[in-house]
């Protein structure tokens, strides 16, 4: 019987983890620990962690195409599988090789790590739950089918209002998220926010972070998208054009491997999350005014549903 197991929750989906190795307190980064949870929750995924080679034959029929290769990531699609394969290459990758069995809905999942050995482990201090450099494509492909998805952007809560900082390379989105830390704002994760609809979309913290090691398992609900500009002067206006924000947010979005129907929903959740949320352009300086800026914008709007406005 197995009773190397332990659960993880992050936007609401539960995931539990079946080693054939035990666990150790140093198996998992320290993050996990702010996730972990003590049984199932009401959506529930499973994660298989296999030490050995897999035998992919069985999982390989004449439906069989390869949807994406190059040095680090190979990804064979069949008629009820996906199969991920990576390869650590780059200086900056983390991990180990390892294959990773998905079934059509990404519900149960068999990860294959030949190269980690129990002793490696016990002490891995992994960073993902698949044991890949990133467990982005696990929530990618889950969030797609739950009126969910991932923007390249911060998440913070102020006032109790889940705000979504985003922006091209080297607007500031890091610089920003630096000033409203200081300024006492809980930031939820750095670099890749979730969102998922339960009644309203809500920005949900997650381990999945970029360069930035903040993370919460908090939750908030998504209120304003912040579109970043440096400048050398401070202000935020609201941004009218639809359009012109469907665009910016799909050049944010993370793009997962998805199938014709699963875009086709994912941008009439783009829509849905721009006909329901305030987005601003923001241009800032370095002064940190911005930030007093942003503090009177939202502390206003929590003073207005305070009094019932």
């Amino acid at each position: 019987m197995k009773t190397n197991i332990k659960y993880y929750k992050a936007v609401g989906i539960t995931i539990k983890v079946i080693s054939d190795f035990p666990f150790n307190e140093n198996t998992f980064h320290p993050k996990f620990k702010l996730f972990e949870v003590k049984g199932p929750g009401r959506e529930n995924i499973t994660i298989y962690q296999h030490f050995h080679l897999p035998d992919l034959s069985q999982y390989l029929d004449s439906s069989k195409k390869e949807i994406y290769k190059n040095a680090q990531w190979h990804i064979i699609q069949s008629e009820n599988y996906w199969i991920y394969k990576y390869t650590p290459v780059y200086p900056m990758d983390i991990g180990h090789p390892a294959t990773a069995i998905f079934n059509k809905d990404h519900s149960i999942i068999h990860t294959y790590s030949p190269g980690i050995d129990e002793k490696k482990y016990k002490n891995g201090c992994f960073e993902a739950l698949t044991l890949f450099n990133s467990d982005q494509i696990l929530f990618s492909k889950l969030l797609c089918n739950r009126k969910g998805l991932i923007l390249h952007s911060n998440g913070f809560d102020i006032y109790g209002n889940g705000i979504l900082i985003t922006g091209e390379s080297g607007a500031g989105k890091s610089t920003l998220s630096q000033m409203l830390k200081n300024k006492g704002f809980e930031i939820l994760c750095d670099d890749r926010m979730f969102i998922k609809k339960n009644k309203e979309f809500y920005i949900y913290g997650s381990w999945c972070h970029g360069t930035v090691p903040d993370v919460s398992p908090a939750i908030a609900p998504l209120k304003a998208i912040l579109f970043l500009e440096k400048s050398k002067n401070n202000s935020i206006q609201k941004i009218e054009n639809r359009s012109q924000i469907l665009q910016d947010l799909i050049t944010s979005l993370v793009r997962p491997f998805l199938s014709g129907q699963e875009w086709i929903s994912t941008l009439k959740t783009l829509e849905e999350i721009i006909n329901s949320t305030q987005c601003y352009k923001t241009k800032f300086d370095l002064s940190g005014e911005i930030c007093e800026l942003i503090d009177e914008l939202f502390h206003k709007d929590k003073n207005m549903r305070s009094n019932g406005c």
